[in-house]
């Protein structure tokens, strides 16, 4: 077993002292012995919802962090959304540096059928019947020089290459043309085919995939160098949140909950 280089509690301190504006922590279970929580904050039954993730990972603390600054500022009030987070999806490997649970387990390969994950079986029951205007995640990559991000959307308009853009005057982003094993649109923009028919054959899903196929029509996954300071990284994760919520509610309907979601 990996020691311990973090100190959990210190997240759950960081969501108890969340500035009291309407932001609601909720604790919905226990994995590997660690209490296990989202936060939600409702402006309006008809307003749209985006959900935000970090710590899939545990070796990705820029990730988490990103997620807490977005907590914990001031951008967030200038969009009229619900919000539902996932500030730290995986504890146990948060505190130890390592990718997976505590059964050893990549929690994002897991959330097709019935999982090992109890990570992810709680994020399933989490996400039932819900719908999102989009999803972001933040994650970190030990091997890029650059920012990335993955979008995945089936049509036009797409907004991947406006958030690059915004992110690469914070950080430097991925020039090469082969990134993560998939060729990139333009620089540091990796647009998968989002053919559900394929996307479906797949056996082992990402929460990517879990949430295209049945809850919004737009996934964004950014990914930060983790050469470059904490702060750095988890500031680029914020600007490319913040790019994506202009982009998308200053289109022609601020409720685009979904153009495209799959039956």
């Amino acid at each position: 077993m990996k020691a311990r280089i973090r100190d959990y509690n210190s997240l759950v301190q960081r969501l108890k002292a969340l500035p009291p504006r309407g932001w609601g922590v909720r604790q919905v279970g226990d994995v590997w012995g660690y209490p296990w929580f989202y936060v939600d904050r409702m402006v309006g039954v008809g307003a749209p919802t985006v959900l935000l993730s970090g710590g899939m990972h545990g070796e990705e603390p820029g990730g988490v962090e990103g997620v807490f600054r977005w907590l914990e500022g001031d951008d967030w009030p200038k969009w009229r959304v619900n919000w539902l987070v996932l500030p730290c999806i995986n504890p146990y490997g948060w505190e130890r540096n390592q990718r997976t649970n505590g059964q050893r387990c990549d929690i994002n390969r897991q959330f097709r059928n019935k999982s090992a994950a109890p990570e992810a079986e709680l994020i399933k029951r989490l996400f039932q019947g819900k719908t999102f205007l989009f999803s972001i995640e933040f994650h970190e990559d030990i091997g890029t020089s650059g920012y990335y991000l993955y979008e995945l959307r089936l049509e036009p308009p797409f907004i991947g290459e406006k958030v690059v853009h915004a992110v690469g005057k914070v950080i430097a982003t991925n020039p090469d043309r082969i990134i993560d094993g998939r060729r990139a649109m333009g620089r540091g923009l990796i647009r998968p085919d989002a053919d559900l028919a394929a996307l479906k054959r797949r056996r082992r899903w990402p929460m990517a995939y879990h949430l295209f196929l049945n809850c919004t029509g737009r996934v964004l996954g950014g990914e930060t160098p983790v050469t470059i300071s904490l702060e750095q990284r988890a500031r680029a994760h914020n600007v490319a949140l913040a790019t994506a919520l202009d982009e998308i509610l200053g289109r022609k309907s601020v409720f685009e909950q979904s153009s495209r979601l799959a039956p």
